[in-house]
Formats: structure tokens, C-alpha cells, sequence
């Protein structure tokens, strides 16, 4: 119903430019004027989405209880932890944790086998915690031949 409306009120505004002169001036000054909003509101979307990856620091932010296991297939894992927002003013909307896989000999030295990132949205009010759980894929399945270390970090945080 809404498309026949505006099918038909198209339709009515290109018959009256037809037939007035001094309609087809105002319409174009009201579709240059339309355009410049919309232009407007865009860039503004865009600056308030940068902005909402630079309100919390990475430094704001504390992983704990970081547990992993592997997933359904050979070339994933399931991670779980807890991650508390320090930070007084906004809500965590969504942040990207980095899982590393290290493989270390008996020497102490360590060699990166697989490393993956992934985007988790959970919603973490300022001063709160909140338990996650989320499947990383790795593209192929990472072999290690010592010991396994897993390191997690923080990459980014979206806040509002």
C-alpha cells in the first residue's frame, strides 16, 4: 500500500512540473536541499561510529577466568572467560579478543602456531562483568609439538 502512495504521489509531482515552469525550481531547490540532509546525516553516523571505538581503552578493560577447549571440529576452539568493564561512563557494546596459540619447547622458547580474531557483542554496563563463550575457527589446524600456551588479548572495544 505504501508503494502505490508513493508511486502516486511521484507520479503527481511529474505531471505539475510539466505543466508549471516555476514548480520544477522549487522542486529542484527542495531535491538539492533533501540530498544536503542526507549528506548530513551520514557523515554525522560516521563520526558518532568512530567515535564509539575510541570512548574505552583497551587499558579499561580486564579479562579473567580465560579457559579454552576444542570445538566441534578439529580446526576450532571454545573459549569462555569474564571480562569486566572499568570504565565509569559507558556501556561496552561489543569487543575483539585475539586468541593465540603458542607452541613451547622444553627451553622455554615459544613459536606463534595459530592466531585468530574474533568480534564477541555483549552489552557490559560501566562497572560491570559479564561471562562470554564464543568458537574461534582457525583456517588450518594448528600442530603443536611441545607444550600449548594460549594467549588472549583485547583488540578493540565498541562503547556507547
Amino acid at each position: 500500500m505504501l508503494r502505490v502512495a508513493l508511486f502516486i504521489a511521484i507520479l503527481l509531482i511529474i505531471v505539475v512540473a510539466v505543466h508549471f515552469p516555476k514548480f520544477r525550481r522549487t522542486l529542484g531547490v527542495m531535491l538539492v536541499l533533501v540530498v544536503g540532509a542526507i549528506g548530513v546525516i551520514i557523515w554525522q553516523d560516521t563520526q558518532e561510529q568512530e567515535l564509539e571505538f575510541e570512548r574505552v581503552s583497551v587499558n579499561q578493560v580486564q579479562l579473567s577466568q580465560m579457559q579454552s577447549r576444542p570445538g566441534l571440529n578439529a580446526r576450532s576452539f571454545v573459549f569462555s572467560g569474564r571480562i569486566q568493564n572499568l570504565a565509569e561512563d559507558y556501556t561496552i557494546l561489543s569487543f575483539m579478543l585475539q586468541a593465540t596459540l603458542k607452541d613451547c619447547n622444553d627451553g622455554g622458547a615459544c613459536d606463534i602456531v595459530g592466531q585468530e580474531r574474533t568480534i564477541i557483542p555483549l552489552a557490559i554496563p560501566a562497572g560491570q562483568s559479564r561471562d562470554f563463550l564464543v568458537t574461534i575457527p582457525f583456517p588450518v589446524v594448528p600442530v603443536v609439538k611441545g607444550d600449548a600456551a594460549w594467549e588472549y588479548h583485547i583488540k578493540n572495544i565498541r562503547a556507547r
